[in-house]
């Protein structure tokens, strides 16, 4: 039996995701998981993914995932070679790209959502896969600029990285390996620009 003190903290702790869900670009935004989970939920960081255990395999699962990753997104990345925008690589954009939305996307979907809502450290049980999904669809929903530009194959590595750090998530409830696999994917997507776009 869920009490009315349960079901308004799930209605709150909804709120928070659907905030962070409608903007990454507002930095300050990041604060809003931390606090609510300090001072709302009074829960510590870990339980967002913000500790020590599970470091290390965090770590070697993310960075392997990351890869993998990677190795997909290279043929959609020269399937759409000739139709990206000549575009700069300025500071801005690899901060953003290779750290601002690897921390604020692994805190708000794979640690805030699957944190708030999965069942414990390493269960992948039916109803954690099934969030691990929902989660992935709403990243993936958050990058429509894909669509919108005619880029539609992007969201196959875009929905693989979300459901599959989802997975390192669930299984180590560290989301520092999802940080750093996620910053690997961004920043193999500028090195083949650089490297294969401007050539």
């Amino acid at each position: 039996m869920t009490s009315n003190r349960d079901r308004k903290g799930r209605a709150l702790t909804a709120l928070v995701f659907i905030a962070l869900w409608l903007d990454g670009s507002f930095y300050p935004l990041i604060l809003l998981p931390l606090l609510f989970t300090l001072y709302y939920m009074n829960e510590g960081l870990h339980t967002i993914g913000l500790g020590r255990a599970g470091l290390r395999p965090s770590i070697v699962l993310g960075l392997g995932v990351g890869l993998a990753v990677a190795v997909v997104y290279y043929p959609i990345f020269i399937h759409y070679l000739s139709r990206r925008p000549g575009e700069g690589l300025s500071f801005f954009a690899l901060f953003t790209d290779l750290v601002w939305y690897p921390i604020y996307e692994e805190i708000s979907y794979r640690g805030f959502f699957l944190g708030s809502f999965a069942e414990g450290r390493g269960r992948l049980s039916g109803r954690s896969l099934y969030l691990n999904l929902v989660q992935s669809m709403l990243f993936v929903l958050v990058h429509q600029n894909h669509i919108s530009a005619g880029l539609h194959l992007l969201l196959i590595p875009i929905l693989l990285l979300g459901f599959s750090m989802g997975l390192v998530f669930l299984r180590t409830r560290n989301i520092a390996g999802c940080i750093l696999g996620h910053s690997l994917v961004n920043g193999v997507s500028h090195l083949l620009y650089l490297m294969v776009g401007n050539g």
